[in-house]
């Protein structure tokens, strides 16, 4: 587990008419990445299909509104591409001579009710203002009215001839605009360049504002049945055309243009399929392509000269949470060290010890188990939740009080130099297990002999100085791993400039280290405010009547558990990465990168596929 995985290269071979229907099998395992062994004798299976596959995106983007109320029922894809997209341009073209007039009436009645439901809005304002509506609908032949809604800031230059009237309207200014009705069509025009919506009186409305608005109401409730009967008449010719099977058809082959686009040929009538998989006994390859009984040959082989693996991190499921902290930086590369089987113990006491509080880590695991089923990464916060109920037990603190369970160690506020102090020793423990996985990469790379001579005795002489500070008597064991290092870095370099210049590595990793230690003291430190935060919400509680107390209690807890649980989070992702990582981790993996799963099908009997 500590070591990443290399992903293996595979090879399928096919008929080329079977490519498209062979790799969309594969992809939908989720376990390819496609990479071709020869781009010089790259075959393009989907050029000449280009120009129809455009025809089709461009299809796609006018009336998917209309397809995406339909189920697509995508099949297998067992007829050759050429013969698919044909067919299926062919069939959308039917489709749309008997669509189209009723798409535009559809579209028309959709746009008179959104322009009447603004006019209902206007009307709506006006309807107890002194303004006669009543006039403004009786206005004419010479006299034409309109209303304009603008945005806050816009400030069109209206003409003199033009009377403008207010409207209240909320985040945005609205005026009825009365003028000579043949030179109104300027100032509409003027309102659209500034991004404002013209609302107009139809002819068909009269009377006062409350007979107006009732007559919209009828006209919007014609308008939206019509509109259900409009859409169920497209439901039908959909169906009729059966443009759910045609459809999913051709999504898969713009799926392969956009994703894949291009194998590598392997004579006149077959192709290789190649790339990375992380199946890496092709269990899972071999019984897609068995399902889709399809005619290719499957053989997982070393990848040819030159061509570099992804790598992939090879933990059981309940641990790849925690990968989330490797990846941060890349992948690990095969010869560095995976951290995820450590994190797994080192992220929830970080996180536990700063939020030792039992109800409050009770809330944090709770939450965290009814988010996981949607969220796998919030099973970080059930281990960090369970964390602090057990540093809560040790503490002693149950939603903030001290006064309800004994501590088993200790109250923070009572001991703060021992809080203090105990991630000091846990922050030697870590950095020297960061500086022994760092000494295991070497070990990979076969450079095991140059960390033992010199690397290691960077750490002989650390774990002296550390040893030093809490025994003067030790301080021997930091001058062996001085003359360890000086004495290792002359014999690797053999050479004064090499001897220099690893005296000035140690003066810098040296302080480095020292700094790295120094900043687990914050652990402490946020122990400490999140208990002084606690006690503060306590103290305030039992100041005041009992209501007001288990009020502030809640408020209080369910403030600490937002900030102290945000604050936290934040500190042990900065010191695992930043403070542990650095030590032997940087991330130089290639990352597998598997093709995106193509659109779902219906699975249906392939009767004589070929």
């Amino acid at each position: 587990m500590l070591r990443p995985a290399s992903t293996r290269w595979f090879e399928v071979l096919c008929p080329r008419r079977e490519s498209v229907r062979t790799v969309t099998e594969l992809a939908r395992t989720g376990a390819v990445e496609i990479e071709i062994r020869d781009q010089v004798c790259g075959d393009s299976l989907l050029e000449h299909l280009s120009e129809g596959l455009q025809t089709y995106d461009a299809l796609k983007v006018r009336y998917e509104r209309y397809w995406e109320r339909a189920r697509l029922r995508r099949k297998l894809l067992v007829e050759s591409p050429d013969v698919v997209l044909e067919r299926a341009l062919a069939r959308i073209g039917a489709w749309r001579r008997e669509a189209d007039p009723l798409i535009d009436i559809l579209q028309s009645c959709e746009e008179e009710l959104t322009r009447l439901k603004w006019l209902a809005q206007v009307i709506g304002k006006i309807i107890d203002s002194p303004l006669d509506f009543g006039a403004v609908a009786r206005s004419g032949p010479v006299l034409g009215t309109f209303c304009a809604v603008l945005p806050r800031d816009a400030r069109p230059q209206l003409p003199d001839w033009v009377i403008p009237r207010p409207i209240p309207w909320g985040d945005e200014d609205c005026a009825m605009i009365l003028g000579p009705r043949d030179r109104l069509d300027a100032v509409k025009r003027l309102v659209q360049a500034v991004k404002g919506r013209v609302i107009e009186r139809p002819p068909w409305l009269k009377g006062d504002a409350r007979d107006s608005l009732a007559r919209i109401g009828a006209r919007r409730a014609f308008l939206s049945t019509r509109v259900v009967y409009l859409k169920a008449e497209l439901d039908t010719l959909f169906d009729e055309f059966d443009l759910g099977e045609t459809l999913g058809e051709v999504a898969g082959l713009a799926w392969f243009a956009a994703h894949v686009g291009c194998l590598e040929r392997a004579g006149e009538h077959l192709v290789w399929v190649t790339g990375w998989t992380d199946d890496l006994g092709g269990e899972r390859l071999r019984a897609a392509l068995d399902a889709a009984r399809t005619r290719a040959l499957l053989r997982l082989t070393k990848p040819p000269p030159g061509k570099r693996p992804p790598q992939i991190l090879d933990n059981p499921p309940w641990m790849r949470p925690f990968e989330l902290f490797a990846r941060s930086l890349g992948v690990p590369g095969s010869d560095e060290a995976d951290p995820t089987p450590v994190l797994i113990l080192v992220v929830p006491l970080l996180f536990g010890y700063m939020f030792g509080d039992v109800g409050q880590g009770a809330v944090l695991v709770g939450v965290g188990l009814w988010l996981q089923r949607r969220w796998p990464e919030a099973r970080l916060m059930v281990l960090g939740g369970a964390s602090a109920i057990v540093f809560g037990i040790l503490f002693g603190s149950l939603f903030g009080r001290e006064d309800i369970i004994p501590a088993l160690w200790m109250h923070p506020l009572h001991d703060p130099l021992t809080l203090l102090g105990v991630p000091l020793l846990f922050a030697v423990a870590l950095l020297s297990l960061g500086h022994l996985l760092s000494g295991l990469s070497a070990l990979w790379r076969g450079e095991l002999r140059h960390w033992l001579m010199q690397d290691l005795g960077f750490l002989v002489l650390y774990l002296g100085l550390i040893a030093t500070v809490l025994r003067p008597g030790l301080g021997w064991i930091a001058l062996l791993g001085l003359a360890w290092y000086l004495i290792g870095a002359f014999l690797v370099h053999r050479a004064l400039l090499g001897g220099l210049a690893a005296i000035g590595h140690l003066l810098e990793s040296g302080v480095q280290i020292l700094v790295n230690t120094l900043s687990f003291a914050r652990v402490g430190a946020f122990a400490l405010a999140h208990s002084a935060l606690s006690v503060a919400v306590v103290t305030m509680a039992d100041s005041v009547p009992l209501w007001a107390g288990i009020l502030i209690m809640i408020l209080g807890n369910v403030l600490i558990i937002l900030l102290e649980g945000l604050v936290v989070s934040i500190q042990t992702t900065r010191l695992v990465l930043f403070e542990f990582f650095n030590r032997f981790l940087q991330g130089t993996g290639r990352v597998f990168r598997p093709l995106p799963v193509p659109p779902p099908i219906v699975r249906e009997a392939v009767q004589g596929a070929t």
